[in-house]
């Protein structure tokens, strides 16, 4: 049964090719080589290859009788003395390969382009299902319970049946108009992402660059619009225009969340020259379906900037992009803009809703108690790198500060009593976000949940746990949030299932009724400590003066 979105892009004479890099790992093994290392050269290491190469089998045994899988060359890197193993698997999909290969703590496989979402679908399941014969995982638990993605990234590739096929070629006003389309849309660079964002990410925005390169980017989107109204934009002029300017902050065009390198490069023998984009703002996704449903998603925004004019002028977003934008609420209300906005163009997605809306699992507990109603969530969080961002670039993998965590709090109360939020002797009015008949508070939540060793600002403390107040009037609840097991102590190992897993999750949030003292004074943070939407506790800890009384005109975000 076909996808009414692949119904609705051949009506529209829209030929796009959806492909995609699933990388899967060893949920259970501790080992370099399925943490962070490619393919060393150590004792233990061949069991990544030979993992792989059961992968690559399995899959060519499901493609049909035809197919085969051997081991070729792969890839050199410029740190690494040897090229890292491939499984190549003549015909996957019709006549085209797919590759099996070594990535940092990961199995990578390289999909074959595939023409709809259908075909794409059945092809992702079986890499899935060869993925767990082999052992390996889409994700791993943390010690802590947390559930992350595999490590290795979910990234998409669209192009078309033939490099001279590729949408993005034939209609030169695509490209452009989706880079603006991404950029003025951010549920579409953060929502999927794992946990690493911003600059020092794998997929950084265009915005979180250099100044400079981000203004060269909005004229140069600009001019090749104008440009290809008149039929004067050709594959070159396309990919050299775009290629300089759509890099990371250290001038890496690999890493950038639009990846044009494939497009038609003429740097790149073989594969230079595929009219081939790549989005990698993707986390692994936990199932297949979920993969699917982001390919439609980001196949509709190309279909919707190809069959339509996108006129909305690049936004500026400045320290918004990293405040209100790190927040689920809001991202979650972006990505139904976008929703909408596809369904106006004859691209409605309604079949991947749900897969799309609970692509992110955020939330860490949801309760009522009392009068109150608390949601805490998981947020963005923008890790910066450590050391000489120069020599880093030349590496596979980069160290970055994760000691930093972003919660967000939700929080309301019957009654007309206002809601103020207390954290460290001080406190905070959340800004009100009116929701039909509720009147949701939100606000953002910045700590160090550990002190890292390396990392930056050695000596500040951890705020473990992250204990928060939040009062109306006589009525208060008090929440604590541990990094760790609230015990204290070691784990007994990594968590055997979900059910573990989301155990010692579960006991890490402690949500009771608390009654205020009233003769307890707190002050408004420091002006360095609050942004619009987000308290960062970490700056209470540099304030040297004693709290100043409770007021009633204390600023709020």
């Amino acid at each position: 049964m076909s996808d009414p979105l692949d119904e609705a892009l051949a009506a529209a004479g829209l030929d796009i090719w959806i492909g995609a890099e699933p990388t899967f790992t060893r949920r259970e093994s501790n080992e370099p080589w399925w943490l962070w290392q490619a393919d060393p050269d150590a004792p233990g290491a061949e069991d990544k290859r030979q993992r792989a190469e059961v992968v690559a089998a399995e899959i060519a045994r499901r493609a049909g009788p035809a197919s085969t899988s051997a081991r070729v060359p792969g890839r050199l890197y410029p740190d690494e003395d040897a090229p890292r193993f491939c499984f190549r698997v003549a015909s996957a999909v019709g006549d085209r390969a797919l590759t099996v290969t070594a990535d940092p703590g990961v199995v990578e496989v390289n999909t074959a382009p595939c023409p709809d979402l259908r075909t794409f679908s059945a092809h992702l399941r079986d890499v899935w299902a060869a993925a767990t014969e082999a052992g390996l995982s889409s994700f791993r638990w943390r010690y802590n319970g947390d559930e992350v993605d595999s490590g290795g990234g979910g990234q998409l590739t669209l192009g078309g049946p033939s490099p001279e096929r590729s949408p993005f070629l034939i209609h030169p006003a695509l490209l452009p108009r989706m880079i603006r389309y991404l950029g003025n849309h951010p549920a579409l660079s953060y929502w999927f992402l794992g946990e690493c964002a911003g600059s020092a990410c794998q997929s950084p925005r265009a915005d979180e660059g250099t100044r400079e390169r981000w203004e060269e980017l909005r004229l140069a989107c600009a001019w090749l619009e104008r440009e290809a109204a008149h039929d004067r934009v050709s594959p070159e002029r396309l990919w050299s225009t775009l290629a300089p300017l759509l890099v990371d902050a250290g001038g890496n065009s690999h890493r950038a969340e639009l990846n044009v390198e494939k497009l038609w490069n003429p740097h790149l023998a073989d594969r230079g020259k595929l009219g081939v984009i790549e989005l990698r703002a993707f986390r692994m996704a936990a199932l297949p379906e979920d993969m699917v449903a982001a390919a439609a998603l980001m196949r509709a925004v190309a279909g919707r900037c190809a069959i339509a004019p996108y006129d909305e002028p690049a936004t500026d977003w400045g320290p918004e992009l990293h405040d209100r934008w790190a927040l689920p609420w809001f991202l979650a209300a972006d990505l139904d803009a976008v929703l909408d906005d596809l369904a106006e163009h004859g691209l409605a997605l309604d079949a991947h809703h749900d897969r799309l809306r609970g692509f992110r699992r955020h939330t860490l507990g949801k309760t009522r108690v009392g009068p109150f109603r608390i949601e805490l969530s998981r947020a963005l969080e923008f890790w910066p790198l450590v050391g000489d961002l120069a020599s880093q670039e030349r590496s596979t993998s980069r160290l970055v500060d994760a000691s930093s965590e972003r919660l967000e709090l939700v929080a309301d109360c019957e009654g007309d009593a206002p809601l103020t939020v207390e954290i460290a002797g001080h406190h905070v009015v959340p800004r009100v976000d009116p929701d039909g008949a509720w009147r949701y508070h939100v606000l953002g939540l910045r700590r160090r949940q550990y002190v890292p060793s390396p990392g930056l600002v050695p000596g500040l403390p951890a705020d473990e746990p992250l204990e928060i107040t939040v009062t109306a009037g006589d009525d208060a609840v008090r929440l604590r949030w541990f990094a760790w097991r609230p015990d204290g102590g070691a784990y007994e190992g990594l968590p055997a299932d979900d059910g573990e897993a989301r155990r010692r999750r579960a006991e890490r949030l402690v949500v009771e009724p608390f009654v205020p003292e009233r003769t307890a004074v707190t002050a408004a943070p420091p002006p360095a400590a609050l942004s619009t939407w987000t308290l960062d506790v970490r700056t209470l800890h540099t304030r040297p003066d004693d709290p100043e009384p409770l007021r009633t005109d204390a600023r709020t975000p």
